[in-house]
């Protein structure tokens, strides 16, 4: 046990907890410092991956300076790519994966995503994501979730654990106990779930269940209050964890991120890094330091990976943290170490060996023709968001085609047709959440294979009034309108507009990206009035599947 009083060796017990993420291409000086002094190892964001190189060289450069260094990274596919977040994912997603409800094809999905982690010398992926999302106003999980089914999650949950751990990658299934019934981002803010007792037994906590019994090697928490566990969310919430452990889970739980609203703009990042520990969470998220503000007196990363550690080290100096908690949580770090380490020693060749293409076997709502894959080609909208520095995405495996997949699970309502000439997309969009993170307009993009394209992207246009005027003024004279929204439930902005644009210009193609509406007047009923594809996905496959059913 350490001795309170030997603050070094407080400071590296410490350093074995914490996973911040950082800015920048390169290591900056105080990770490089921190390795060497046992820190648990750095978590990649978009800002962090340049070409396969390069990212490569960066991971090598991490475990050569701590062998048992972790490295995390949330790609989930879909919407959710670090990796690939300059072209956009390669695979269509969980909600898509559930819709076509074939668990090989999850399987084959994940291998394939496992491999790309690995290739990049990447320990843990932060997924997959087992949310089952009964809240269809949900506005961070969304089609992030293979749906909102139970079982139907639970099946798909255990085929992408199978998957990517396969490819010798740690899955870190998320978020305990269950996003999916929350009408909150807790990315903003702290989320509460109202499901009861019974729900949460039935509902929320099968998926991860299932995951358990496929061997998942991690558990990432969520910062939810659930009003019947009591009033700190899951994250800071012993009850709630150990909950997670009479479920027969042995494995790192690993809380979200510290830098979440939900926790840094309640009780703190430092205290909830302490309150976390006691809790029962042994791999403390740091976050995105890319997302946050830069604050006076330093860099931002350094600054909140310090005043993470430092909380940790005042807390067992004063006797709040006992040091043998940190010693467990610790012990079980290395243990997941080892296990990436037995599966892919330091120094070995990224793995080989992709899964064959997968054969769509679901047919679609309308007539879809085969034809080769499509390629980003359209410009940029105006006001499309840009990422915080310029990504570079790294080599993939063997290529996979998983457009049949994506076609099959498109939704078709009334004749969505688009007219001759032009085609104007309009954006509708709000502003993504930060799990997914900035993207390029893939429908647009995808469209611009076939047709030329005029885009125009509402994010900057103010509120609904001076959104809704902008987007009839851009339809108004278009030959091929194209209205794109994501989720109409979730926005008073998107639900303006769409109301508007069926108003002015009823022929008007809805692409609906996100997680669909209850069927309601004003919100996408399955009637003639309304022309809709819905993709359940925004990625780049998901947008080629949408362009090839309106174009080839």
């Amino acid at each position: 046990m350490q001795n309170p009083s030997d603050h070094a060796a407080l400071r590296r017990l410490a350093n074995a907890v914490v996973w911040p993420g950082f800015r920048g291409r390169t290591l900056p000086s105080w990770a490089e410092d921190a390795l060497a002094e046992g820190l648990a190892g750095l978590v990649y964001f978009e800002q962090n991956i340049g070409g396969s190189d390069e990212v490569r060289a960066l991971s090598a450069r991490i475990h050569e300076l701590n062998p048992n260094a972790l490295i995390g990274v949330d790609e989930e596919g879909g919407i959710v790519t670090r990796l690939e977040a300059r072209t956009g994912s390669s695979t269509p997603g969980n909600a898509v994966l559930g819709r076509y409800d074939d668990t090989a094809t999850t399987e084959a999905a994940a291998v394939w995503t496992g491999e790309l982690v690995a290739a990049a010398g990447i320990d843990v992926d932060l997924a997959p994501t087992l949310d089952v999302n009964v809240d269809p106003r949900n506005p961070v999980i969304g089609v992030r979730s293979f749906g909102a089914s139970a079982e139907l999650v639970s099946r798909h949950t255990a085929a992408a654990v199978r998957g990517l751990q396969s490819a010798g990658v740690a899955a870190c299934a998320k978020h305990f106990p269950g996003h999916g019934d929350t009408s909150t981002d807790s990315h903003l803010a702290l989320a509460i779930s109202n499901a009861t007792p019974e729900e949460l037994d039935g509902v929320h906590l099968p998926p991860f269940v299932a995951a358990i019994e496929a061997g998942v090697k991690a558990v990432m928490t969520a910062h939810i209050r659930v009003p019947h566990l009591g009033e700190a969310p899951a994250t800071l919430n012993a009850r709630a964890l150990g909950m997670l452990r009479s479920l027969g889970f042995d494995g790192v739980i690993v809380s979200d991120a510290l830098d979440m609203a939900a926790i840094r703009h309640t009780v703190g990042m430092g205290p909830g890094a302490v309150a976390a520990l006691l809790a029962g969470v042994d791999l403390l998220c740091v976050g995105n330091p890319a997302s946050n503000p830069p604050q006076p007196g330093g860099a931002t990363d350094e600054r909140e990976f310090l005043e993470v550690r430092d909380a940790i080290v005042a807390a067992m100096v004063s006797g709040e943290l006992l040091p043998a908690r940190v010693e467990a949580a610790a012990a079980r770090v290395t243990g997941l170490a080892s296990w990436v380490r037995e599966r892919r020693p330091l120094g070995t060749p990224a793995p080989v060996g992709v899964p064959a293409p997968v054969e769509a076997s679901v047919s679609v709502e309308a007539s879809v023709s085969a034809g080769a894959s499509v390629s980003a080609g359209a410009p940029a909208p105006v006001g499309a968001p840009v990422p915080v520095e310029a990504s570079v995405s790294v080599e993939v495996p063997a290529p996979v085609d998983w457009l049949p997949v994506a076609e099959a699970a498109l939704r078709v309502v009334g004749r969505p047709v688009l007219g001759p000439g032009r085609v104007t997309v309009v954006d509708a969009r709000t502003k993504r959440n930060i799990a997914v993170g900035p993207q390029s307009d893939r429908f647009a993009q995808a469209l611009g294979a076939y047709r030329e394209v005029d885009p125009v992207w509402l994010t900057e246009a103010g509120g609904v009034e001076a959104a809704t005027l902008r987007a009839t003024r851009a339809l108004a004279g278009a030959t091929a309108p194209v209205l794109v929204v994501n989720q109409v439930q979730s926005s008073s902005l998107e639900a303006g507009v769409l109301a508007a644009v069926l108003v002015s210009r009823p022929d008007t193609v809805v692409i609906v990206a996100g997680w669909p509406a209850p069927d309601a007047p004003g919100r996408l009923p399955d009637s003639g009035a309304v022309n809709a594809v819905y993709s359940y996905g925004s990625g780049r496959v998901n947008a080629e599947a949408v362009a090839r059913l309106l174009c080839a």
